[in-house]
């Protein structure tokens, strides 16, 4: 995965197997604004941006999303038991 050019990453969100889901960065030379990134197999996909990372998984509900994978993959072992 290769951060834009001109920002810095802050913060990265990892499903319970540890991939990466999200991230967050701002540009390198100042932290007014952040974006918010998901990881995806082709790359990183911009989401959005906001005036604080807090605010940016609030917005897009990252926890609940990165969960969400987490539950998804114990129904499907549920399943295949």
């Amino acid at each position: 995965m290769k951060i834009p050019k001109g920002e810095k990453a802050w913060v990265s969100y990892q499903d319970p197997s540890g991939e990466e889901k999200f991230i967050i960065t701002s540009k390198t030379n100042s932290r007014d604004t952040y974006y918010l990134y998901e990881v995806t197999p082709d790359g990183l996909v911009k989401l959005g941006k906001g005036s604080s990372p807090t605010q940016l998984e609030l917005k897009f509900k990252v926890k609940e999303k990165v969960r969400a994978v987490k539950d998804k993959k114990s129904k499907n072992k549920a399943k295949s038991s």
